[in-house]
């Protein structure tokens, strides 16, 4: 009697001494489990942040590039430079560099297209290769310009001599445009 006393008084000593313990490890456990769930999903959450980051840095990437080509907004100052720096370039002399901007009748009747553009009227003078190599590289810049029409002709002042490979060009232009409309930014 002694004995199976003992043997009871050890197994409830054990029961409230090991449950405790049992029931802190399960509860561990469990809260392992869970937070390896959480850890999971984040990880997910943070491939996807990742990918979007990628995705969008390729974006803007590609964006820049069709800014600077299609741009927002016309950029005067921009053309006029662009225009001048390949006459100079080439070593043609600028005659004139004009902006033929359509007024704002004209631009509500044609306002069903996103797209706007403004003409530019250019004229120069230089030798042949100079000029063909403006062209060239007008029509190969990464600035969308569409040449309406191209004049060539020889000088008619006294200085030029005939037989000279010095010629006048004058082109018109259209340089196109997609504003971002106010409704569009938001």
């Amino acid at each position: 009697m002694e004995l199976a006393g003992t043997f009871i008084f050890i197994a409830i000593f054990l029961f409230f001494a090991i449950k405790p313990t049992a029931l802190a490890i399960s509860s561990l456990v469990g809260e392992i489990k869970s937070k390896e769930i959480a850890n999971q999903k984040m990880k997910g959450r943070i491939n996807n942040i990742i990918q979007a980051q990628e995705s969008f840095s390729q974006a803007q990437e590609k964006y820049s590039i069709l800014e600077s080509g299609f741009p927002s907004d016309p950029n005067f100052y921009q053309i006029a430079v662009n225009f001048s720096t390949l006459a100079k370039n080439y070593s043609l002399k600028i005659n004139q560099l004009d902006f033929d901007l359509p007024d704002n009748n004209d631009q509500q009747k044609n306002n069903t297209s996103k797209i706007k553009s403004f003409k530019i009227i250019f004229s120069s003078t230089g030798d042949y290769q100079s000029v063909v190599s403006f062209i060239k590289e007008l029509l190969n810049n990464r600035r969308l310009v569409n040449i309406s029409s191209i004049k060539i002709s020889q000088p008619k002042d006294k200085d030029t001599l005939t037989g000279s490979n010095i010629i006048n060009i004058s082109l018109d232009a259209e340089i196109p445009y997609a504003p971002i409309e106010d409704n569009e930014k938001n």
